[in-house]
This record gives C-alpha cells, structure tokens and sequence, in this order.
C-alpha cells in the first residue's frame, strides 16, 4: 500500500508512493507538516485556525481552516481517505499511514547505537520547513521553537557520532561530521580541538593549523576571548 512521504527537514517535500504532491498554498503545506510532527498533540479547529490565520477574524481563520483541510483531503488522501482524520472539532494525520523525517530523526537520536546516530544524521539536512514563511506570528513562534529544539538534538547526534567514527578507524567521516557540527554551532572548542587531532592524525597540518585560526576566529568574533590553553597546546 502507498503511503505518505514527508521531507521536511530543509524545505518541504510530499509524496504519496512515487507521486509528488503539489498543494494549492504555502499554508496548506504549513499545516500538513505541524499536524505531522505534533502526533501526540490534541488538534482542535480553534487553535488551528488561530495559529495560521490569527490576523483575520474568527469567522474568516475557521473558514480557511475548513477551505485549506478540504484542499489537503483532495491532495493526500484521494486514495486513502484515513490519512486526514477530521472528528468534530478534532483535526489529525493517521501515524500509521505516513513516514515523516522528523519523527524518525528524534526517533533515531535517542539511541545511542552508531549506525543509528548516522541515520539521524543523514536525516538532518536543514532546519525544519527551511524557507516555508507563513507570515503568521503564532506558526512562526512554534516554527522558531522547533527549529531550535531540533538543532540542538541535531547537535547532540553528531557530538556523539565523531567519536565512534574515530574510534571504528574512519577519520574521513568523523572529520566531514566534526565539520557538520561546527556549522551548526562554531562555538564549539572541543569540537576545533577534535578537528585539529583529526587532520593531523592524517598529516594535514596545515588543515589542522587553519582549523585553529578558524577556532580562534569564531571565539574572538562572537565572545570576544581567546582560545582555552588545551586548544593552544593542541
């Protein structure tokens, strides 16, 4: 049986089977993947209409909640009229008929076996809905949030990933995450120092030396301070 695809991890992607999908507005999509990451959230037509329509009137943001629901029905459920189950004033996405990145990046993250903290780090291409804006201010506050929360278990991952690939004798791939990790956080000194070792262990001393001044960089710029004395001695 088909089912729905969700890539939501730097931009927004749906697909049913083979099929991609094409939605009428950048609100619809927005509010297909908030229902899709928020599973165990109660949904009500109140709140939804509220958090993507919260600049027009009451009457106008529930009949565009009940405009977008019926164009999201004709798009991802023409097939499988499950997938979208609306109840009274309860809106939701059936888990067992859809496969979102999200949910099995945070599923993955919290193993701590290596092949699936790879997998989770290969999940994470970008930031959540990378480039999807609304305009609406409670969407983009949760959006914001989210963003944040996931960033930071993105972090997590790879900060326990690069050991492993060090350890397995696979330095190229603990630098190209060492790497990975420092774009999303260059504040990281431990993660510099990681590098350096990393690029010397392979010869490439002048890696390891710009991979210093790059440290001493992003410290000075953002904190206005030096290096630790271990990263000097590195």
């Amino acid at each position: 049986m088909a089912r729905l695809t969700l890539r939501l991890f730097g931009g927004f992607q749906a697909r049913f089977g083979e099929q991609d999908l094409t939605f009428p507005t950048r609100k619809a999509q927005a509010l297909l993947a908030y229902l899709a990451v928020r599973p165990e959230h109660d949904n009500v037509r109140n709140k939804l209409s509220a958090t993507f329509w919260g600049s027009a009137g009451k009457e106008q943001a529930r009949q565009s909640l009940r405009q977008s629901l019926s164009a999201l029905r004709r798009v991802v459920s023409p097939s499988e009229p499950r997938i979208l189950m609306v109840e009274g004033d309860r809106v939701a996405l059936d888990q067992s008929s859809i496969d979102v990145d999200v949910l099995e990046f945070e599923r993955l993250a919290s193993r701590d076996a290596p092949r699936a903290l790879e997998q989770a780090a290969a999940l994470y291409v970008g930031d959540l809905l990378d480039g999807l804006d609304v305009n609406e201010e409670l969407f983009e506050e949760w959006l914001r949030g989210e963003r944040a929360r996931l960033r930071e278990t993105a972090v997590h991952v790879l900060t326990r990933l690069v050991p492993h690939q060090a350890k397995s004798g696979t330095p190229e791939s603990a630098i190209q995450t060492a790497v990975r990790l420092l774009a999303l956080d260059p504040l990281r000194e431990e993660t510099h120092r990681t590098l350096m070792r990393l690029y010397a262990r392979q010869g490439r001393l002048g890696d390891a030396l710009r991979q210093y001044q790059a440290c001493v960089s992003a410290l000075h710029g953002e904190l206005g301070v030096e290096p630790a004395e271990e990263t000097r001695r590195v």
